[in-house]
């Protein structure tokens, strides 16, 4: 292409794309970006993850909690105290197979349980509660506090996953918007100069330079023109009422997009969607989808962990040191003579159940395992396809740009001959028509290529 080419059809665009734009307010990408991830409900919904996250990872360390009760059991019965029994307890829980507790116990009555008889001013005693097999390594308390990590976790790939999407439409929108808003600035600028020409014609027609029909031919041209402007106003129209469903103030009210605000031009706009979809190391390992996916095959590993523990026997050990307080004046004493203790064995013998769970869980397991490898695959192919298709439309971008630039050279030689009398009011329509449809075929080839390179700033958002 050379230096002439180049420069005629940067005049071109410019006053195709560009002329308009100064007496307007121009909505530029980053800041319709800005006011999205600001204020739109959606992304603020998604943003509450985050707090429902922390609050999983809190509510998993509530497993760790000390825990403090009291109980009194009393019979008062004809004017005879049966029995009191009254027994408080603080319990300390460890990441630990290990249990601690502090308890004080005092007990009254005349027919008061022999088992539950203890010195008038009661009893304090420290539990220590042991497992030696099953939950040595790993048990439901150290099950809920990473449950809950991951659970949090979810909730913020959960979050990544709805703001990529509603900003994948946004700018899809946006391209529309501008696509759009560029066809009506042509389709405008179409119809002045076809009407334009039509009263010319009448008034060559009038002085008798033409025939009568000459003046039918511009009058049908003329309607296609206005037709074309009704079009193009119509489906501006449409893509503003999309563009608005992304536009939100502060104060979390819908905004319109009025006459006066437009797009960014085509031509800038596709330049800096390709500078924000640039993929330096595409191997989209982080995308959230993957991450999501991941995230499910750790929560079944947890369950499977637990169940497997569920496979060991119960030995559990619960040893008591008991300190007297007195019998009637508060002396405390302490012996090792004092003291209870206790065994716990169980064992399912077949357990049919937690195995049947486990090999569930192993096969789920392997499931989203090749969920995983396929979706990479397909995240891999979707890229290097963009890339293809990038290079391509970039090539219709070249023949469009070269269309237009031969479409007007064509047309003002048409207009040249018109004026000297060597054309018809028929071969300069056609010429007409034919550079309009190279200016509309130019804007789709930019809308395209704008497309191309909005799906590869979502596989870039996967990567951030």
């Amino acid at each position: 292409m050379n230096i002439f080419t180049t420069y005629l059809i940067t005049l071109i665009f410019f006053f195709a794309f560009a002329g308009r734009t100064h007496a307007n307010d121009t909505l530029y990408l980053n800041t319709y970006l800005e006011m999205i991830s600001k204020n739109h409900p959606l992304i603020q919904k998604a943003n509450l993850n985050e707090e429902i996250a922390t609050a999983n990872i809190l509510k998993g360390k509530g497993a760790l909690d000390p825990k403090i009760y009291s109980d009194i059991d009393r019979k008062q019965f004809d004017d005879l105290d049966y029995f009191t029994v009254w027994q408080s307890e603080a319990k300390i829980p460890t990441v630990l197979p290990i249990d601690f507790s502090v308890g004080y116990e005092r007990n009254d009555g005349i027919f008061l349980n022999n088992e539950n008889n203890v010195p008038q001013n009661g009893l304090v005693y420290g539990t220590i509660n042991l497992s030696i097999l099953r939950g040595l390594l790993f048990d439901e308390q150290r099950y809920n506090i990473q449950n809950a990590e991951i659970k949090g976790l979810k909730n913020l790939i959960e979050r990544e996953i709805i703001t990529r999407e509603i900003i994948f439409q946004s700018i899809n929108t946006y391209l529309d918007w501008a696509s759009k808003n560029n066809t009506l600035d042509i389709s405008n600028e179409f119809l002045d100069l076809i009407f334009d020409r039509h009263l010319n014609v009448i008034q060559l027609y009038e002085n008798g330079d033409i025939p009568a029909i000459d003046t039918l031919e511009s009058r049908l041209n003329l309607n296609s023109a206005e037709k074309l402007r009704l079009e193009s106003r119509n489906n501006l129209i449409k893509a503003k009422e999309k563009l608005s469903l992304f536009i939100w103030n502060d104060n979390g009210d819908p905004l319109q997009i009025n006459s006066v605000v437009v797009p960014m031009a085509l031509q800038e706009l596709t330049s800096l969607l390709r500078e924000m979809s640039i993929i330096v190391n595409p191997d989209f390992i982080e995308d959230p989808l993957i991450a999501k996916i991941e995230n499910e095959i750790e929560t079944i590993n947890l369950d499977t962990r637990l169940e497997k523990e569920n496979l060991k026997p119960q030995l559990d050990l619960k040893y008591n040191t008991i300190i007297n307080l007195g019998k009637v004046d508060l002396d405390p004493t302490f012996t090792l003579n004092d003291y209870k203790y206790g065994v716990t064995f169980q064992y399912p013998i077949i357990n049919r159940k937690t195995k049947g769970q486990i090999r569930i869980n192993e096969a789920l397991t392997e499931q989203n395992a090749l969920d995983k490898v396929e979706y990479l695959g397909r995240l891999n192919n979707k890229y290097v396809g963009l890339v293809s298709r990038e290079n391509i439309q970039n090539n219709i971008l070249d023949v469009a740009n070269e269309k237009l630039a031969n479409s007007q050279l064509l047309y003002n030689a048409e207009v040249l001959k018109f004026s000297l009398g060597e054309s018809s009011i028929f071969l300069l329509n056609s010429r007409e028509r034919k550079l309009l449809e190279a200016q509309i075929e130019l804007i789709k080839s930019y809308h395209s290529l704008g497309m191309v390179f909005s799906e590869l700033y979502y596989l870039k958002l996967g990567q951030e």
